[in-house]
This record gives structure tokens, sequence and C-alpha cells, in this order.
């Protein structure tokens, strides 16, 4: 998949590994929509995805405990033209796949790596979604 121009919605995007997809799907001319229950974390990480000299917005919301946070989220995410691609973290598989289904026509779960640094694990789920055919829905 070619991410330039695609919208990702990353849901715990304001810290760890999430940050460091937010950022590097910046660098790789995706627009993101950075989800974090941190509002200041989440407008901290979008701020640095603009420097990457495309659009980001934040969100907060908690899909971890609160659980119509999924319909804020999908949203927002068509207010913005609809989502390309979903990159979870603290997400149980279940819940990640709920949301990839409330933003995306045929959402595919791929697991991503869970035992990498932050850094790392960017790295690795921007593999996963280059190779992606459509739709992708990471789980970290």
């Amino acid at each position: 998949m070619l991410l330039r121009w695609k919208l990702g919605v990353v849901v715990g995007g304001g810290v760890g590994a999430g940050h460091e997809v937010c950022l590097r799907l910046g660098r790789s001319g995706a627009s993101v929509l950075v989800v974090d229950a941190d509002a200041a974390a989440a407008e901290a990480t979008a701020a640095e995805v603009r420097r990457s000299r495309v659009s980001a917005w934040t969100l907060q919301a908690d899909l971890a405990t609160e659980p119509h946070d999924d319909q804020l989220v999908a949203g927002r995410a068509r207010d913005l033209g609809g989502a390309d691609l979903l990159v979870t973290t603290g997400l149980g598989a279940r819940t990640a796949l709920g949301l990839g289904r409330l933003l995306l026509d045929d959402p595919v779960l791929v697991p991503g790596p869970r035992d990498l640094d932050g850094s790392r694990t960017a790295s690795a789920v921007l593999g996963l979604l280059r190779d992606a055919a459509a739709d992708p829905v990471v789980l970290l």
C-alpha cells in the first residue's frame, strides 16, 4: 500500500510505539489522526507529525475503558474523508477489529510486533502497512 495521501488512525498514538508509528506515517506522506486518552500527549505527537508537512489531528478518546468512544473515532475519521488504515496499541483483537469495521470497508487484522522497542516496532509496522493489500488493522 502506498502510504502517501492516506489517512492513518493511530489509537494510543500519544506515547510509545504509537507515537513512533505516527511520526513514521507522517514522514511517509500520510495524514494522521492521533487518538489517545491523554489530550496533551496526542497534541504533542500531532505537532511533531506536522513538521513532516502533512496534516495531523487529535482526538481524546479511551477505547480501552469507554465502549462508545469507537463511534467518536469513526465519526471524526469520516469528517476527515475516511480512514485508510488503523493501528492500535493497548486494545484487544476484538475491539481493534470492531473499530476497523467502523472505519474501513473490508478490515484485515494484521498482528504487529510486541517485543521490540518503539522505533523498531514503528519500522516493522510501516513494513506491514506497505505490504498490505488494503484496509489493514495493525494490532500492537
